[in-house]
């Protein structure tokens, strides 16, 4: 067969079997490896789901999508043309090829898979006691828009997509964010009671509370800034620029300086509270968007949580990152134990935590459930209190066993943990 342009145009006769057209066409379509985008897309199963569904209603679907739609936007994301601080930072260093089969992985998906979030665990049948719940605990519920208080299990009405919370060191007033709203959420940490909606930056994510209890920090993902709320007025009294996609912050002992996480890929980001100020940038090479942080005992080191499978040790003096250990998929919380024996680390598009011994660095990991996020140890460093996400359940590991002892049933998306007596 031939193909005849119009010769009044220059172009003349053009000869192609239709076979070759349609071989062409076919590569075209199918271009990129299913296998190799699916192992890539380890990267993404934190917001995106094992199964190309978002994990929440913000993250979009990607199952089903069209191949060259998703190699375009990858690829906006990647050359800037698209701006968002968590998505650029991770694709910044995929190839042509690594967003090809991307592409073609998760086209190749069934847009009818059901999303993972929401789902009730069949083996949960415990309450929360005293015993394992020695200080009060708060558990944000993103998809509920509440909080729960345990061991009393009572549960507070917030705002939407309660995400980050605190709590200050008397106890007193616990804090929540909402970055579809743009706004912080104060409860009396007693009663439940809401005392106030303050307006800060753009998607607000983490909220930290300085040691005096005086005023809090929060990071504006969006809008690249740290809003500083006066505990005692409620209200925003000032604001302090950093890099792209603050995420959380925190504070040294002293309350001097502020370690912020920069997730637009920059590093770490070090505030001079007096100031009010950043002063310095940490890279911390190795990681993509550095998500959650949090110090040694003594802290001179920094325990740093990328968006990926992976923990940065920090070495805050010289700057250098002494080892980058691998943990499980997706991003999560960090902490660093009161007694300071171990850090742990959550993985939200796994079913595993990850235990850090802060001594030799060596890993022990804890199968816990589906879609671990929030993570905090209790004031004895005893307990190990996880969200999962996936599963609707608050689970508590025993530090010294590493078991789970208990699963407790909670409102839908768990998200965050704040614990009386480790900030």
């Amino acid at each position: 067969m031939k193909i005849k342009k119009r010769t009044q145009l220059g172009y003349g006769l053009i000869s192609l079997p239709v076979t070759l057209l349609a071989m062409m066409f076919s590569v075209t379509a199918t271009a990129g490896d299913i296998a190799a985008g699916k192992a890539k897309s380890a990267t993404c199963v934190g917001c995106h789901g094992s199964n190309g569904i978002g994990n929440s209603p913000e993250f979009p679907n990607l199952a089903g999508q069209k191949q060259a739609y998703l190699a375009k936007q990858l690829k906006a994301f990647r050359s800037g043309k698209r701006s968002d601080p968590s998505m650029n930072a991770m694709v910044k260093a995929l190839s042509d090829a690594d967003i090809d089969n991307l592409a073609a992985y998760y086209a190749s998906l069934s847009m009818g898979g059901a999303s993972e979030s929401g789902q009730k665990s069949a083996s949960v049948t415990s309450k929360a006691s005293k015993t394992e719940f020695p200080e009060t605990v708060f558990i944000t519920m993103k998809k509920s828009g509440s909080v729960e208080s345990f061991p009393t299990e009572k549960v507070w009405p917030g705002g939407p997509n309660m995400l980050y919370n605190a709590i200050t060191p008397d106890g007193k007033l616990l804090l929540a964010t909402s970055p579809s709203t743009g706004s912080v959420y104060a409860f009396n940490a007693t009663t439940g009671k809401q005392r106030a909606v303050i307006g800060v930056g753009k998607a607000p994510k983490g909220v930290k509370i300085t040691p005096n209890g005086q005023f809090a920090y929060v990071s504006n993902e969006g809008s690249g800034d740290i809003s500083v709320i006066d505990l005692k007025s409620l209200k925003v009294i000032d604001t302090i620029k950093v890099e792209k996609g603050p995420h959380n912050v925190r504070f040294t002992r002293n309350g001097k300086i502020a370690y912020v996480t920069l997730q637009g890929g920059a590093g770490i980001g070090v505030i001079d509270t007096k100031q009010r100020k950043q002063i310095r940038v940490i890279p911390v090479p190795g990681i993509t968007g550095p998500h959650n942080i949090d110090l040694s005992a003594d802290e001179k080191t920094a325990y740093v949580r990328d968006f990926v499978h992976h923990v940065a040790v920090l070495d805050l003096k010289s700057g250098k990152v002494k080892k980058v250990i691998k943990v499980g998929n997706g991003h999560g919380g960090i902490d660093v134990a009161p007694n300071g024996q171990y850090a742990v680390t959550a993985a939200i598009g796994d079913n595993i935590i990850s235990l850090i011994d802060t001594k030799d660095l060596s890993v022990k990991n804890i199968e816990v459930g589906n879609g671990p996020h929030g993570i905090r140890a209790s004031k004895d460093s005893r307990w190990i209190y996880v969200t999962l996400t996936k599963d609707n359940i608050v689970a508590v590991v025993n530090a010294k066993t590493l078991s789970v002892e208990k699963k407790i049933a909670v409102e839908k998306f768990p998200f965050w943990v704040a614990v009386q007596g480790n900030p």
